[in-house]
């Protein structure tokens, strides 16, 4: 299923996503479709800002005799950044972006996402010199029509 280009596609194509990447990234938004880094590894220096999106589990409308009509989706969104408040800023944008989303979007129909729940963390000395990264994890749930 095609939900990771929707997520992507929209969040790049967003207006206030793309303006703070602009005054804060110094370019496109960087959306990245992978599993959150392991804390224990060093991540290199151009990983901030940056949003990742991980698709977690799917569950199928299940009807007798026919495949699937609806599928339901839950994705995580990470924002990571240097800063706090830009990582509040930007978790914001993209809330804003994907909450009560719905329509067509990259050929998938999409009924509706919503957002579900929100934690924020941060990771300590990941590089030299660095204080750490600062982590907000939205959790979002995407109903798709087959």
């Amino acid at each position: 299923m095609a939900v990771g280009k929707v997520i992507n596609n929209i969040l790049i194509n967003d207006s206030g996503v793309q303006t703070f990447f602009t005054n804060n990234g110094g370019g496109s938004p960087r959306v990245l479709p992978i599993i959150f880094p392991d804390p224990s590894k060093t991540l290199p220096e151009t990983v901030t800002p940056s949003i990742l999106y991980e698709i977690n589990n799917t569950e199928p409308t299940l009807v007798k005799g026919q495949t699937s009509p609806v599928d339901v989706f839950q994705v995580s969104v990470t924002v990571l950044n240097d800063s706090y408040a830009q990582s509040q800023e930007l978790s914001t944008l993209v809330r804003t972006a994907l909450d009560n989303f719905s329509g067509v979007n990259s050929s998938v129909n999409v009924d509706n996402i919503y957002f579900i729940d929100e934690d924020d963390n941060f990771i300590q000395n990941v590089h030299e010199g660095q204080s750490g990264i600062f982590v907000v994890e939205q959790l979002y749930k995407i109903r798709v029509k087959q």
